[in-house]
């Protein structure tokens, strides 16, 4: 191989993917992607605050602990939404690369059935575990622990149709002759 055909190493392509990143068109974030914003520093705040209040002034506050652990429940769901229109979930995508193009684009859209059908039960159950803890208080505030619930919800229901959307869109413009293998290029 000559040098001009040198293939990119390992930090190479960790560059070219944080470029690509830098040049997202701005203004590309939607209701999910607001929401666990506002949601994660809220969550950096009450923690800071349970911090500086514990180690600082000696005095930890009680509901920081809590709230903290309310505000990482919605955030990861919301987040669980904002991964599922951005197509950044974990998948295990071994057999469905070895398929050819045909049989994949079916089991890829299978299989967005299946994830949308699971969110939706979930979604549904969710429902039912909120409205029964709207008159369970909170264990060091009184506030209805339904809320933290509907909160899960919300992320739930983003979720689903999200997925839903993704997998659609993806079916529609079909799957390329060969899946590119991500550990092309890269050197250990």
């Amino acid at each position: 191989m000559g040098d001009d055909e040198k293939v990119p190493g390992y930090e190479a392509l960790i560059h070219a993917q944080e470029e690509a990143e830098l040049n997202e068109p701005p203004g590309d974030w939607r209701v999910e992607d607001w929401l666990a914003f506002a949601l994660f520093w809220a969550l950096a705040a009450v923690v800071f605050t349970q911090f500086f209040s514990r180690y600082v002034l000696n005095d930890s506050i009680a509901w920081t602990e809590e709230i903290a652990r309310y505000l990482l429940m919605v955030t990861a769901f919301i987040g669980a939404a904002l991964a599922a229109r951005r197509g950044t979930h974990i998948a295990l995508e071994l057999v469905l690369n070895m398929l050819p193009r045909g049989p994949r684009r079916w089991a890829r859209l299978m299989l967005g059935v299946i994830t949308v059908g699971f969110f939706a039960i979930a979604a549904w159950l969710c429902w039912s575990i909120a409205e029964a803890m709207m008159y369970q208080p909170m264990v060091v505030i009184d506030f209805p622990l339904g809320w933290v619930y509907w909160g899960v919800l919300a992320g739930m229901v983003m979720t689903a149709f999200r997925l839903a959307q993704a997998s659609w869109i993806r079916f529609r413009e079909g799957e390329p002759e060969r899946v590119a293998d991500p550990s092309e290029g890269a050197r250990l």
